[in-house]
């Protein structure tokens, strides 16, 4: 893992790139999770790999949002260990997030029950984080009223 410093503005702090044969895993710590942008390919050559590292930020225990909008394939592999990572999360109870792309298309066609939790954006993503703080807030607020 190395950091370079973030060339796009609208993520200001650093990233750090974890290659991982044939696919990149970006990572860029934001205040309300930690978002990992995967680009490249996933098949059955890295996928188990992918999952490791992922798995590794998981234990962190922060929400965390899986950007797979700029994966350029996804192989039936990677879509299971997709599925073993929302289940680790569901389990545990973190919040995760994944955001949809191009590549995941025909998988999902075929797989339609897959109970991933999918959004479009990262900006979507970070709201619904912030939507369910807002919540337990208000929760706590009335609990100590």
């Amino acid at each position: 893992m190395h950091a370079v410093d973030s060339p796009d503005q609208s993520h200001p702090r650093y990233r750090y790139v974890i290659d991982c044969g044939g696919a990149q895993l970006f990572i860029y710590a934001r205040s309300l999770a930690t978002v990992l942008r995967v680009d490249g390919e996933i098949d059955g050559s890295n996928a188990a790999r992918i999952a490791t590292e992922i798995r590794r930020f998981s234990e962190v225990g922060t929400p965390l949002i899986l950007d797979l909008s700029h994966l350029d394939f996804l192989g039936i592999d990677g879509f299971q260990e997709l599925l073993a990572l929302s289940y680790d999360h569901h389990t545990a109870g973190l919040h995760c997030s994944i955001v949809k792309g191009v590549a995941m298309r025909p998988l999902l066609r075929i797989v339609t029950d897959h109970g991933l939790p999918l959004v479009k954006s990262v900006p979507e993503a970070l709201q619904l984080i912030d939507d369910a703080l807002a919540g337990r807030r208000q929760s706590l607020q009335r609990l100590v009223r």
